[in-house]
């Protein structure tokens, strides 16, 4: 026999936390005067109040999209890194081995493609 009572109580208690705290966030919040500077965009570097049809380094973007794929690489190595010790079957070692053999071609690609070099 399951018992769910206790499972409704604990997303009863999660709710009434939830909901606290953000009403203690908006209570305590900073009220902030937005005007045009605080309201535009920065990023990459670009003067915040200029023309939006500037030209873009497609190779800074490609860089970029790079770096998060073998950061999410990390993120999934990581937990299979920490369990080697506890005895995992072939079939895992295999599909760790076959998606870390897919990154590394990736880069190969990337490499002699010229992605990689920041020398125009």
């Amino acid at each position: 026999m399951i018992s769910i009572g206790g499972g409704v109580l604990y997303m009863g208690a999660l709710m009434i936390v939830t909901m606290g705290l953000v009403c203690v966030g908006l209570a305590l919040g900073m009220k902030v005067n937005y005007n045009r500077e605080k309201l535009s965009t920065y990023e990459c570097g670009f003067e915040p109040m200029s023309s939006s049809r500037q030209a873009f380094c497609l190779r800074f973007f490609i860089l970029a999209i790079i770096f998060v794929v073998f950061d999410v690489e990390i993120a999934l190595l990581i937990p299979y890194v920490l369990s080697v010790g506890a005895g995992l079957n072939l079939w895992i070692r295999l599909l760790v081995f076959g998606f870390v053999l897919i990154l590394l071609l990736g880069l190969v690609h990337e490499y002699n493609e010229g992605s990689l070099d920041w020398i125009m």
